[in-house]
């Protein structure tokens, strides 16, 4: 197979812009190129995206509003492939493209009017146009077609970024985004995966910065440092039914936002309350690896909540080891997601499985995802 220049793009669930990144590969072996960057939502895309994930039911239900943020989402994600295309200086065969996550409920039994789907927007055919090059999308859909949950979808590329950094296994490799996830990978089958969401990541966190404070995030986790976490709210909230059940397991972002309501909760200080959401993620991020057939030797954090100083010092806490959350020439921390979304473009672009029964449930590994032509 003829290794491919894609260009991979993520926005998570914190909608404050996109990651995107340039991998040479074909959907096996990986080679990390300089280029990559985030780039901002604008102002009212980003509002937008976040009126919808607050009641994605309601804000769907308007044609025009889905058209307007759709296009939106790909007129931005265009500016950033231009501006990467630029750096990086040479051809770009392909574009691996996530969309923007506004909604995701794997359950069979939910009550929510959208029931059972994920929806990811982001008009595909306006950013193949605008870019000049085919562009892979929608690539959750058919792992839940066929009885998947639809996430995690990062194991395979987890596994590959583990065996390019030589390390001894077992290794977990955690991402904290608006959720956060792990992969497992064991030292008797490499091939033979675990992945799962393990709780929220930052999504509780950024919430209650915006609401109270008008701040996109805790930066560096500056505030939480100052207060204390309340353990007995956290006990409460750590009974939750999906902390018992088992892999393969998926969460929606707003799945804990009720918590932000609790009576015991608002009654906390600022500081006490950004200290309690930064150690409930970390200690629902530490359980989920004691549930794990073996201890890991080494865990690895990519994604946004790696820079929460706070949110790491507990996560080292719990796990009594301490966690690398630094840059390598195998491990970008801050560009894992949009290096893995190229990397399932080269896997569906070649027809291998991007999702397996192991990490999302489905009857039969999967290859996911649609193609958008430039042309």
């Amino acid at each position: 197979m003829t290794e491919l220049s894609i260009i991979g793009l993520m926005s998570g669930t914190s909608a404050d812009g996109i990651d995107a990144a340039v991998l040479i590969t074909d959907g096996v072996q990986v080679t990390r190129t300089a280029s990559c960057g985030h780039f901002a939502y604008r102002q009212d895309t980003r509002e937008a995206i976040r009126a919808c994930c607050a009641d994605p039911a309601m804000f769907l239900a308007d044609a025009t509003a889905r058209i307007n943020l759709d296009t939106a989402i790909a007129v931005d994600h265009a500016a950033a492939v231009e501006a990467l295309c630029r750096q990086f200086g040479d051809r770009v065969d392909l574009i691996g493209f996530h969309g923007q996550t506004v909604y995701h409920n794997a359950c069979a039994d939910t009550l929510h009017p959208l029931g059972r789907q994920t929806i990811q927007l982001g008009d595909a055919n306006c950013l193949a146009k605008a870019s000049s090059i085919n562009v892979v999308h929608n690539v959750r859909q058919a792992d839940m077609d066929a009885g998947g949950q639809g996430a995690p979808l990062a194991p395979i590329y987890h596994a590959a970024v583990c065996g390019a950094m030589q390390i001894d296994l077992p290794a977990a490799l955690v991402n904290i985004g608006g959720v956060a996830n792990l992969t497992f990978v064991s030292a008797d089958d490499p091939h033979s995966l675990i992945g799962f969401d393990t709780g929220p990541g930052n999504a509780l966190l950024d919430d209650f910065m915006m609401s109270k404070l008008h701040a996109a995030c805790d930066l560096d986790g500056a505030l939480a440092a100052t207060g204390t976490a309340n353990q007995v709210l956290i006990a409460n909230w750590m009974t939750h039914p999906y902390f018992t059940q088992k892999w393969p397991k998926s969460l929606d972002r707003q799945e804990f936002s009720h918590q932000l309501l609790d009576p015991d909760f608002a009654r906390l200080s600022v500081a006490d309350a950004a200290a309690t959401l930064t150690s409930f993620t970390a200690q629902t991020i530490a359980h989920a690896i004691g549930k794990l057939p073996t201890p890991p030797r080494s865990v690895f954090v990519a994604g946004g909540g790696r820079r929460n100083i706070t949110m790491m010092r507990d996560l080292s806490s719990c796990l009594s080891m301490p966690v690398m959350t630094q840059k390598s020439e195998a491990f970008d921390a801050d560009m894992l997601e949009a290096e893995l979304m190229a990397f399932l473009a080269a896997r569906f672009h070649y027809g291998l499985p991007t999702s397996f029964p192991h990490t999302t449930g489905c009857l039969r590994p999967v290859s996911g995802g649609q193609l958008a032509l430039a042309r």
